[in-house]
């Protein structure tokens, strides 16, 4: 028998809505049905190979929409940035600058919104430390998600490897009591 003390944010994780609204549910109320669900991998890795500060814009949305077709209600939005090739060098994963500030991509408040009203998601998700950007300092895209009691899914592996529509993913979470989220294994199928 193993004890563990573990921090509940680290390494792949769900950020349950309580992680940033006060009370919202914590990962022991969130349902099986909410953890396996369509997904859909918006892809600006080219961008933030330019540009780490990078977000996923309502127009990066539409030019999905586009290309691949209407993003399914109730659906998990990932964000591919390429960050994940990083992970094995924290400073260049966190992108921290010489005064502090932490650099790599996110989702703007704005797509964050528009996919609450528009395709009623059920999750973010990104290949980075957060659904922010790096440089945000008020979390606007947390307290829109989760203030609409949907959850977020940080540090996901293997996106590259996910087609851009079609999949499902089934989100293996560590339901601790009374969390604000939990390490997840997070499992797609196509």
């Amino acid at each position: 028998m193993q004890e563990w003390r573990i921090i509940e944010h680290i390494g792949t994780h769900v950020d349950a809505p309580a992680h940033f609204t006060a009370g919202g549910r914590v990962s022991t109320e969130l349902r099986p049905s909410e953890l396996l669900l369509p997904a859909v991998v918006v892809d600006v890795a080219h961008r933030a190979a330019r540009d780490p500060d990078t977000v996923v814009t309502v127009d990066d949305l539409r030019a999905y929409e586009r290309r691949y077709g209407r993003i399914p209600d109730g659906a998990a939005v990932l964000m591919y940035s390429g960050w994940g090739a990083k992970a094995g060098d924290a400073a260049a994963y966190r992108g921290t600058d010489t005064a502090g500030t932490l650099h790599f991509p996110g989702f703007s408040a704005d797509a964050c919104e528009w996919l609450l009203r528009h395709r009623r998601i059920r999750s973010l998700g990104v290949d980075t430390l957060s659904i922010d950007p790096g440089v945000s300092t008020t979390f606007d895209t947390h307290l829109a998600l989760t203030g609409a009691d949907r959850y977020g899914l940080e540090n996901l592996a293997n996106l590259h490897l996910m087609p851009r529509s079609g999949a499902r993913i089934f989100v293996g979470l560590i339901p601790y009591e009374g969390g604000s989220g939990g390490q997840a294994r997070v499992l797609a199928t196509v």
